[in-house]
């Protein structure tokens, strides 16, 4: 995963994605000098989020939403708009959770937990992308969810929770990785890798690479 976080950016796409990270280093140091102690470690934890994506093999359409959302998040949080428009939690929720879901896909699939391509060179079915995005995206927005009751009773009492707030997160968050699934099922069916590299014993990262 070194190797695969230290490589060149091979095309505008993956540059794209790369200047997104850099912008993940800069608000790390914005917070860091202008803010909390709070506000630094959760831009810590997106910088984070952000270099592990770049060991993955994902596509870069799918590395830049995840970023950018990222990014929206942790400064919608700094900048108070979750307080301040009252359908942005959910809506950040939905993008985010769909996001983060396609990249723990991908993570699995670096290590052969998942697959979207069969040994014989073959797409598994239409519905198995989509159905473990969405699982993994519900699993996820319920992590979330005791973040934020974490945070509300130990950081910051100000982090709105209660039963309302936790099931409308959690159905935009399952609501954005059935959409996510989606798009990433059609994103790999047109990308399908070569004859060879179906193959029995051909590494999954080829597989997924698109």
């Amino acid at each position: 995963m070194i190797d695969a976080l230290l490589r060149r950016p091979v095309s505008a796409a993956e540059v794209a994605s790369d200047g997104i990270r850099l912008l993940g280093a800069v608000s790390l140091l914005v917070a860091l000098l202008w803010y909390g102690p709070v506000e630094a470690a959760l831009f810590a934890l997106v910088l984070l989020g952000l270099l592990v994506s770049r060991c993955l093999p994902a596509a870069p359409l799918f590395s830049s939403l995840y970023g950018l959302t990222l990014l929206l998040a942790a400064w919608s949080s700094v900048m108070d708009l979750y307080a301040r428009i009252s359908w942005w939690d959910l809506a950040v929720h939905f993008a985010a959770t769909g996001t983060i879901a396609v990249m723990a896909w991908y993570l699995l699939a670096a290590y052969g937990a998942v697959t979207a391509w069969q040994d014989s060179g073959q797409p598994v079915p239409a519905f198995a992308v989509p159905a473990v995005v969405t699982a993994l995206g519900l699993a996820l927005s319920v992590l979330w969810e005791f973040g934020e009751w974490w945070g509300h009773y130990y950081v910051d009492a100000t982090i709105n929770v209660g039963y309302r707030d936790t099931i409308g997160d959690l159905a935009a968050g399952g609501l954005g990785s059935v959409l996510s699934g989606i798009l990433l099922a059609r994103l790999l069916r047109r990308n399908p890798p070569p004859a060879h590299r179906g193959a029995p014993g051909s590494t999954l990262q080829r597989r997924v690479q698109g």
